[in-house]
């Protein structure tokens, strides 16, 4: 039997309810009632008497209760406690209305509630539940509200307050300018919700009506479906046998959607044959719709042939073929299986020889009886043994007389104090069907030759891209965690079932609201109808490289000739010359359905007689096609749309009415470029003109009246030119700049003014207009027959293109490319240093580019072009020496653009996408030299047309490369040793292994390192020897938006001077070091009011160490140095700290600070790999776990400002912890952290303190 629930819902109808805030179109009364109303329509469809609502109005303009008492006016039970139908509901909704009152005490209420409860139900029998909804703007008396607390406490009462607009700190939510009396109506509501125990909440509102609709799991009570012994052997003949009581239970059980019942509406007037018990629907004018049977047998003597039979008369009969075989009912037990209640083991199977697709239907789980001692200890014996031996049990279970036997397979569970064995169905030997199939990797002829190469047969290509195609579509660890770490994607507990919920939704929505629509179905039942979009984007080369190995082609459709127009088509017509349509009074179909729309257009157009009916049809399609543009997600239905276009273009032409097309596709263009059609979907246009879906001109079609200058034209729009380069500030990421209709000398001037210093000299202007150079992009239409483009048998390979071209006498390609900037070389001599936001490769890589980074298929083909890199090309060559290793030789570079319009040349011939990769393997081909001073390339020769590459001499090691290497900071040093490492090419697989354990070794000694110096730093190993006593700690966390582009939302700064906390002890964990912690937080104003909430839950509202400022995106780096500015004039000695400081570093190098060259700076430390250190870890942790290791305290973490303290606070952490930690162990004795006796006293003392 279920729980006995009682629930009274407390709803404020106070004039102040009747407004609409927050941006809201509906009232507050009715936005609350939204949540209300779907709690009493789930208690309305349970249909159960032990689930009891009471409803009390609050601020009414009457009053009416059973407290005749003073204090309690304006308050009204709406709804007595008890069971609620369908016709209460209904007799409910016209009370809840706003009053014209603003007086009412909410506690006097919520003690009207409680006298309801304690007087309808027992105190240890029901659940009790109060809900209280309101607003806060009316006047509440907060005497006695401790004495109320206890009472509904010690009633074992849930109260829940439901605020409109209340803050939501853990939410996200702060409403602004909020009156005085909500403010202080808010505390006295959570200081009387803080004293009514942990079952207690308090909440905002909206976080009840988001919550609404995610299904909640149903709590159901056991359900015992067998009550017996559970033997092994037989307990007749053999007495020693196995035998102990048992219970078995549902554990899994299918959840069905409701059922509907057939209806009719009633009559206004019963007449006389109406049946005076006839079933009538609660609260509703429907009646249920009665059913009867009759039999009846032929008669040749009855009337009609017929007569009656009653159904006591009849015998049951079997088909046998046609012919219904009679077993009377004496004999009918012949056809019954004689079954007595049992639950018999009847053998054991190994684990791994168990074939899981054999799980047929519902679990249960079968435990030893209750109050059983022997029982117990017997069936723990069993569960015990199958679990030690790895093995599953097979039984035959009747859970009743006369019940049919099921197989089920039993397997063991064992937890601490607990032993249960699962079950599931088995299937019989006539539910197994075995089908036999050709074998999938050969063909066996009809001589008995075996073929393993055949027309039928997937190749090797095929295999291998259905293997990676499978591998790339893998979600099993898509999802991520609180933490941020790939964790699984679409567990069990997040996936619903949106056949049930659905309509549950849509009932309840009906029941309450009968007038309105029912609403969308809720995302969260979609959430997972079909994949991750972000994958699919991700993988679509691997999905174009299957179809391709497939070759899989889509179906072509007839085109009618040109020279038949409409006047030529013949209509087909049947032999008969009958019109069967006219015949069958069938309607000719005229409008074209979204779902249909090709199919129907054309049959539209075939059964047109009328240009007018053209007409009609060619606006249908195209209202189709724009709304299938407005609706689309980014391009997903961009394809649709293009083909319903391209179908337009061809049946129009067909039936020569191009007009009808110009028309439309004019307007088409005016929509896509003004934007009307759901934002910025000038992308679609330019797939209109690659695919030449422009206007129809007179040699296409006669009828038409444009001129191929007018269809040139109409081609031409104002649209962005976009130059792909990179910023001096990041080096990494490409960014674009938009410079409509702008000539090339004005978008270059463009480029100058954002920091792209790049020129073109004449020799370079030169091969600018040479095309096998650097070529123009066309508009593309088709890949070569012969072309691979995508090799996805290699996994070096990365599907991320950068500047892919195409030759112009070529087939061109699907995407249209940016053209690439030049670089001018031809002012540089032998020996100067080359500028510092120039991309360079290192020419090693290059040769070994086809190893690493093509596949087997178009390796071969593209390996001729990489062995003659320098005929026909012109290649300007660079050098750079290792300033501390001068004696080695050189390493070889080229700027990386070069490079680019190589593998563009490579693309014109082969039909490929040869790429630069992407990922780590991106690095080695956009390196940038000189931060700080360290080396840069110097210019070493031009090679124009030349077979092979040779150098002579290198020019001299220059001594002023090795001072400036020296003179840089250790990270920038660190830097550019890791780009002379990705010079040399990729090593050999078999030392791949070896340089991962040098690595993890030097990683592992890198952060013990670290961990050492935060001590010297923190004077913690006495003086130190480094860095004096100027220390000051500078710690930064950036939070940035989650959506793409990924802009800074915040930045926090926590600053920690070592020169504060001379004569301060540290205390526990140093938590008397804190309070010398300066905090800072700088909000973008231009994304102040975006909060994140899919993979972290933001909170930059809640700053708790001071007040949050709010700079521009522009003033984010003067922001940060107005911090920073008395310690740089001090000329103090910096130390850069961040948790995961890498990420921190490039974030705020993407704003212009640059950390690397912050003047004073000496050290930077990683809270990550200081704790790695600690508990000598190879895998790094989230701040949170660090925190929690420490038992330091934390909330609002994913706030910059809090993030940044709280990183610092970590940092003193485990630098005096790992040295506690040594000298506790030394001692012999148990290490726990310093937090742990420090949080045990407080304990001890709250309990101590009544008040507490």
């Amino acid at each position: 039997m279920a729980d006995k629930e009682s629930t009274v819902f407390i709803i404020d109808l106070g004039a102040s309810m009747k407004a609409a805030n927050g941006g809201r179109k509906e009232s507050d009364l009715d936005w609350s009632m939204s949540y209300v109303w779907d709690k009493i329509s789930n208690v309305v469809a349970s249909n159960r008497k032990t689930l009891c609502v009471g409803v009390v109005g609050l601020r009414t303009d009457e009053t009416n209760h059973t407290l005749a008492e003073d204090g309690y006016d304006h308050i009204s039970i709406l709804q007595p406690l008890g069971p609620i139908s369908m016709s209460g509901l209904k007799s409910l909704q016209p009370k809840i209305q706003p009053s014209k009152t603003t007086e009412g005490d909410a506690i006097s209420a919520i003690v009207i509630a409680v006298d309801m409860i304690d007087t309808f139900t027992k105190k240890n029998k029901w659940k009790r539940q109060i809900c209280l909804v309101t607003d806060g703007q009316g006047e509440i008396d907060p005497d006695d509200i401790g004495d109320i607390a206890r009472k509904i406490k010690d009633s074992n009462i849930e109260l829940t307050v439901l605020g409109v607009d209340f803050d939501a700190p853990d939410y996200g939510y702060k409403e602004e300018d909020k009156p005085a009396i909500k403010k202080q109506n808010e505390e006295t509501l959570k200081k009387l919700v803080d004293g009514c125990g942990e079952d207690a909440r308090f909440a905002s509102i909206v976080e009840a009506i988001d919550d609404m609709n995610e299904p909640r799991a149903k709590p159901v009570k056991p359900y015992k479906t067998y009550d017996g012994t559970l033997t092994l052997g037989d307990p007749k003949n053999a007495p020693a046998v196995f035998e102990v009581r048992v219970e078995r239970y549902f554990k899994t059980h299918l959840a069905r959607p409701v059922t509907a019942s057939t209806v009719v509406v009633k009559e206004e007037q019963a007449g006389p044959s109406q049946a005076a018990d006839d079933e009538q629907m609660d609260g509703v004018e429907l009646t249920a719709v009665k059913q009867s049977r009759t039999y009846k047998v032929n008669d040749p003597d009855a009337p009609g042939g017929k007569r009656d039979v009653e159904f006591e008369a009849l015998a049951k009969g079997y088909e046998y073929g046609r012919t219904a075989v009679h077993i009377s009912e004496s004999d009918h037990n012949v056809t019954k299986l004689q079954t007595q209640k049992s639950f018999k083991i009847i053998g054991f199977i190994p684990k791994e020889k168990y074939e899981p697709l054999l799980n047929l239907g519902e679990s249960c789980v079968t435990i030893a009886a209750k109050y059983d001692e022997k029982s117990e200890l017997a069936f723990s014996s069993l569960v015990w043994a199958l679990s030690e031996l790895d093995s599953y049990a097979v039984a035959r279970l009747v859970t009743k007389d006369e019940k049919d036997p099921i197989m089920v397979l039993l397997m063991p569970y064992l937890e601490p104090n607990y032993a249960c064995l699962y079950d599931v169905p088995l299937p019989f030997a006539e539910d197994v069907r075995s089908y036999q199939f050709p074998p999938l990797d050969r063909v066996v002829t009809v001589s008995g030759q075996t073929i393993t190469k055949h027309r039928l047969l997937p190749s090797d290509e095929l295999n291998q891209a259905m293997s990676d195609y499978v591998d790339a579509m893998d979600i099993s660890n898509y999802g991520i965690d609180q933490e941020g770490e790939p964790a699984e994607y679409a567990t069990i507990d997040e996936i619903y079932n949106p056949a049930i919920h659905r309509i549950n939704h849509a009932i309840k929505q009906r029941a309450v609201h009968p007038e309105r629509p029912v609403p969308e179905i809720p995302p969260v039942l979609l959430r997972f109808a079909a994949p991750p979009t972000e994958l699919v984007e991700t993988v679509q080369a691997t999905i174009d490289s299957l179809i391709k190995a497939a070759d899989v082609k889509k179906g072509e459709y007839t085109v009618h000739s040109l020279a038949k127009g409409k006047r030529q088509r013949e209509t087909v017509k049947p032999i008969s010359g009958l019109d069967v349509d006219a015949l069958l009074g069938g309607e000719k179909k005229e409008s074209i359905s979204p779902e249909n729309a090709i199919p129907d257009f054309k049959r539209a157009l075939n059964s047109s007689e009328e240009v007018e009916q053209i007409a009609d049809a060619t606006k249908q399609m195209g209202a189709i096609v724009q709304s299938l543009i407005t609706d689309s997600f980014g391009d997903n239905k961009y394809a649709q749309a293009m083909e319903s276009i391209g179908v337009m273009r061809e049946e129009l032409i067909n039936l020569e009415e191009p007009g009808q097309y110009n028309e439309f596709v004019r307007d088409l263009k005016k929509k896509l470029l003004s934007g009307t059609l759901g934002g910025d979907r000038r992308d679609f246009w330019f797939k209109m003109r690659w695919a030449k879906l422009g206007l129809i001109i007179q040699s296409q079609s006669e009828a038409s009246t444009v001129t191929l200058e007018e269809a040139d034209e109409f081609y031409k729009s104002s649209f962005s030119i976009i130059a792909t380069s990179y910023l001096p500030s990041t080096g990494q990421k490409p960014n674009s700049f938009n410079m409509p209709g702008l000539p090339l000398e004005a978008r270059l001037e463009k480029l100058r003014s954002l920091g792209v210093s790049l020129e073109y000299g004449e020799h370079v202007r030169d091969e600018v207009n040479s095309e096998d150079e650097f070529p123009t992009v066309v508009p593309p239409q088709e890949v070569g027959k012969d072309a691979v483009p995508y090799d996805a048998g290699h996994d070096a390979w990365n599907s991320t293109t950068h500047l892919p071209t195409k030759k112009q006498t070529k087939r061109e390609e699907s995407k249209e490319l940016p053209p690439l900037v030049s670089l001018d070389c031809s002012n540089f001599i032998t020996g100067e240093p080359a500028e510092e936001n120039i991309d360079f490769c290192s020419w090693r890589v290059i040769q070994t580019y086809p190893d690493h980074f093509i596949g087997k298929a178009n390796g071969p083909r593209a390996k001729p072009f990489f062995d003659k890199i320098l005929e026909g090309r012109v290649w300007d060559f660079f050098y750079v020496y290792h300033p501390e290793k001068p004696a080695e030789k050189p390493r070889v570079m080229v700027p990386t653009v070069q490079f680019e319009g190589f593998l563009r040349s490579v693309n014109r011939e082969l039909g490929t996408g040869l790429t630069i990769p992407g990922g780590t393997n991106q690095d080695r081909f956009y390196m940038r030299f000189g931060q700080g001073g360290t080396p840069r390339p110097r210019y070493l020769k031009r090679s124009r047309d030349q077979k092979t590459f040779e150098v002579d001499r290198f020019p001299d090691f220059q001594q002023e490369d090795r001072d400036n290497f020296l003179k840089a900071h250790g990270a920038l040093q660190q830097d550019w040793e890791t780009l002379w490492g990705m010079m040399a090419p990729k090593p050999a697989s078999a030392d791949k292994k070896n340089n991962k354990s040098r690595k993890a070794a030097q990683s592992k000694l890198d952060r013990e390192r670290m961990l050492h110096e935060t001590q010297d730093f923190l004077h913690l190993r006495g003086s130190s020897t480094r860095t004096g006593k100027d220390v000051v700690f500078v710690c930064m966390d950036v939070e940035a938006i989650e959506m793409p582009p990924n802009p800074i939302s915040e930045i926090g700064l926590a600053i920690l001077d070592v020169r504060s906390l001379n004569g301060v002890k540290p205390g526990p964990t140093g938590k008397d070091w804190w309070q010398f912690i300066k905090a800072y937080h700088l909000r973008t104003k231009e994304y102040s009011g975006l909060v994140n909430h899919r993979f972290v839950r933001g909170c930059p509202s809640y700053f708790d160490f001071g007040k949050s400022t709010f700079p521009e995106e522009c003033e984010l780096p003067e922001a940060i140095e107005s911090v920073l500015k008395p310690y740089i004039k001090d000329k103090r000695k910096l130390v850069f700290v961040g948790h995961d400081v890498r990420q921190d570093i490039k974030y705020l190098s993407s704003v212009g600070f640059e950390v690397l060259a912050l003047q004073g700076l000496i050290e930077q430390l990683d809270t990550k790999e200081i704790h790695q250190a600690w508990r000598a870890s190879e895998q790094g942790k989230g701040l949170h776990h660090v925190l929690n290791d420490l038992l330091i305290q934390s909330k609002h973490l994913h706030n910059a400002g809090n993030d940044a303290v709280f990183t610092l606070r970590a940092l003193i952490g485990v630098a005096i912890e790992a040295i506690r930690e040594k000298e506790v162990k030394a001692k012999g004795e148990e290490y726990t952290p310093a937090l742990l006796g420090v949080q045990q006293q407080q304990k001890l003392e709250n309990e101590d303190d009544p008040w507490a």
